[in-house]
């Protein structure tokens, strides 16, 4: 009898020590994601509130450039855009209608500087969109911006026809193709000068809510594991 009911309670024992093994790792797994998540949400916050800091200043004049500007500096530059080799950054969305972000390299110099000149329609893909230039003589203003790394529909393919077609912006890329150095970062145009067009927002008021809504999720699926580990160790 005494025996009978050890192994009772040894069975009993390892049980619990099952479900804690198994419920322990889920709730500590949740509680990681969450305070990840909450985590991801403050950088997007610090990030937004620099792009706002820095875009409201005047820009600073530079004769030259150099590899290392600060995201975000607004900046005004004279340069000679390159007419003739132009890129039209495909799958583009503004005012939830697809389009391109046009790309003109600007010649400072030596050195070559990519210009996201703004965002115009693709209503037919069959042509092309009129993207020539206006010949003015006035400084080039915007504020400097680093392409990250992001998911393309499929690889470039090149062609030898301009303006090019391209899903992503990889200055090594784009440097072989242009037979030149090419900064690492890319001028953001302001809309409102000539040769501009639509000034797609680069960051999103209030981005990091989203994070705090999948925080709050994840501390959710937490709290449910947590009741039903302990429902499952009174049984």
């Amino acid at each position: 009898m005494i025996n009978l009911t050890q192994k009772l309670e040894g069975k009993q024992t390892l049980s619990k020590v099952v479900k804690l093994f198994i419920f322990l790792p889920l709730i500590s797994l949740c509680m990681f994601l969450g305070m990840w998540q909450i985590e991801r949400g403050q950088e997007k916050q610090d990030i937004y509130n620099l792009y706002l800091n820095n875009i409201s200043k005047e820009p600073q004049i530079f004769d030259d450039l150099h590899e290392n500007i600060p995201e975000f500096t607004k900046i005004k530059i004279f340069g000679n855009f390159v007419l003739e080799k132009q890129f039209l950054l495909d799958n583009q969305v503004y005012k939830q209608k697809a389009g391109y972000d046009v790309i003109t390299p600007l010649e400072i110099n030596d050195k070559i500087l990519l210009v996201n000149r703004g965002w115009v329609s693709n209503n037919n893909r069959q042509f092309i969109p009129d993207i020539s230039l206006v010949k003015t003589n006035n400084p080039i203003i915007g504020y400097i911006y680093y392409y990250k790394d992001s998911y393309t529909l499929s690889n470039d393919v090149y062609e030898n026809k301009w303006p090019l077609l391209i899903q992503n912006i990889d200055i090594n890329q784009k440097s072989s193709l242009l037979n030149r150095e090419i900064l690492p970062y890319i001028l953001i145009m302001s809309e409102s000068q000539d040769n501009a067009y639509a000034l797609k927002k680069i960051y999103k008021k209030n981005s990091q809510l989203k994070h705090y809504m999948y925080a709050g999720q994840w501390f959710i699926f937490s709290i449910i594991g947590f009741v039903f580990m302990i429902i499952l160790l009174r049984r």
